[in-house]
């Protein structure tokens, strides 16, 4: 008789649940989360690709910009994101994740209903809240649909109608804001949310929770308290968090600002640089994250640690990358690296959320994402944008327009740190995954 071995961190194929759905059941149902995320990724950017248009209508400063579309937003996300998703841990997260999407919807349409900067701050007050409850329910869910070895390709669709979602959402934008005005363009990209979040509710079924992790799921819900001290114990959770924060600062200036970037540096017009944005974002988007979905879930066969070796990799990869592209003077060079940087780095946030996942247990997933969500929405999202536009206008009276080329490098600098955190992270992944697997957590 001879024995298995498997690798610390990896759960055999034996032990995984038959799923309760159906390939087509399933497919349609990461089909439908993805198009909700294509719309969140669309209503989050869009102020970001009207930047100028707005800038110039209200008549405030890069400052001002920056907290609207970081600082602003992300707080406003951060706090409400913990109690969102202790919510989608203990409800039917379709129907939350429905509610969710229509509330976000609603708020970007009246976002083009403002005459002044505080009407606008506040109305994305409320986009914001909408959006906070998005990335918890759907991660959760997914992770109910597919099991471990198979949810890196799965979260990689979800992450494909992100970048989409930045892409095209920015090509429109742009093209609305030509023909109607920035406020047109809001109104007309909100109201489609309103017949996804009805798409959402009559054809998307709620999943068991825990379905794909056997006998060993602990399904009850915990208290905040609870979970969250459960958490914090898991030796993974930092490093990981700390890279997922870094990544992001690098990830949210670098998305916020390049609009701003390509018709400044490179004097596009709104339409010429929105086509380029979608063409980098969205192109570059997809293409890195099917790769980085279906080779980290193979890679992750040897052990959970190979997710995070595939993080550092892309990191070393995308650093001189994005430098390059920041500080070349020819517009068609500077775009092919910056292609090529979203094609070695777009796919991370596929990969460490599917490693987030891997290390929490069924009853904690949303409040896993959630918790990471929280740090990255403060420290990145919010943080990086409003740094950017600091810097932006503490360096213009010496650089002019040329200050946003140099501001530009906290990218990446927060890359390079963010592939040090994940090394430290491989440490201890492997081990923290099998717990998961082998055991349930405290309740």
């Amino acid at each position: 008789m001879t024995t298995e071995i498997v690798p610390p961190g990896v759960i055999a194929a034996s032990a995984e649940a038959p799923s309760e759905f159906s390939h087509a059941r399933r497919t349609w149902i990461v089909v439908v989360l993805a198009l909700v995320s294509f719309l969140a990724a669309t209503d989050r950017n869009i102020l970001s690709v009207l930047l100028v248009p707005i800038q110039d209508d209200l008549k405030v400063s890069d400052t001002a910009m920056g907290a609207l579309t970081g600082a602003a937003f992300s707080l406003v996300y951060a706090s409400a994101a913990l109690p969102l998703a202790w919510l989608a841990d203990r409800t039917n997260r379709r129907n939350f994740l429905a509610v969710a999407v229509a509330f976000w919807s609603a708020m970007t349409a009246l976002c083009g209903l403002a005459g002044s900067y505080m009407q606008l701050m506040l109305t994305r007050f409320g986009v914001a809240f909408g959006e906070a409850g998005h990335g918890p329910a759907g991660m959760s869910m997914v992770a109910d649909v597919y099991p471990a070895s198979k949810r890196g390709a799965a979260i990689s669709v979800l992450t494909i109608g992100s970048a989409l979602g930045f892409s095209a959402g920015a090509f429109i934008a742009g093209l609305l804001n030509d023909h109607f005005g920035w406020k047109g363009a809001l109104m007309a990209v909100g109201a489609p949310g309103l017949l996804v979040a009805g798409l959402l509710f009559l054809t998307v079924p709620e999943p068991k929770r825990g379905a794909q992790d056997g006998a060993a799921a602990a399904v009850s819900p915990v208290s905040v308290l609870s979970g969250l001290k459960t958490l914090s114990a898991v030796r993974t959770f930092w490093p990981l968090m700390l890279g997922m924060i870094f990544l992001n600062v690098a990830f949210m200036g670098w998305l916020h600002w390049l609009p701003a970037f390509l018709m400044r540096i490179h004097h596009l017009s709104t339409t010429q640089m929105s086509a380029i944005f979608g063409l980098i974002v969205g192109v570059g988007g997809v293409v890195s994250n099917i790769f980085a979905g279906v080779i980290s879930d193979r890679l992750s066969r040897r052990g959970a640690r190979w997710r995070m070796y595939y993080c550092v990799a892309m990191g070393v990869v995308s650093v001189p990358l994005l430098v390059v592209g920041l500080m070349l003077r020819d517009a068609t060079l500077a775009v092919s690296c910056m292609m090529a940087y979203t094609l070695a780095a777009g796919g991370l946030t596929t990969v460490t959320s599917a490693a987030a996942i891997s290390i929490a247990p069924a009853n904690l997933r949303a409040s896993m994402v959630a918790l990471i969500g929280f740090a990255v929405a403060v420290f990145g999202g919010g943080f990086a944008p409003l740094l950017i536009g600091l810097l932006n206008d503490a360096l213009k009276a010496s650089l002019g327009v040329e200050a946003i080329r140099y501001t530009l490098l906290v990218g990446p600098i927060g890359i390079g740190l963010a592939a040090l955190m994940f090394l430290i992270a491989s440490r201890s992944i492997d081990q923290d995954a099998e717990v998961v697997g082998a055991a349930p957590f405290p309740r």
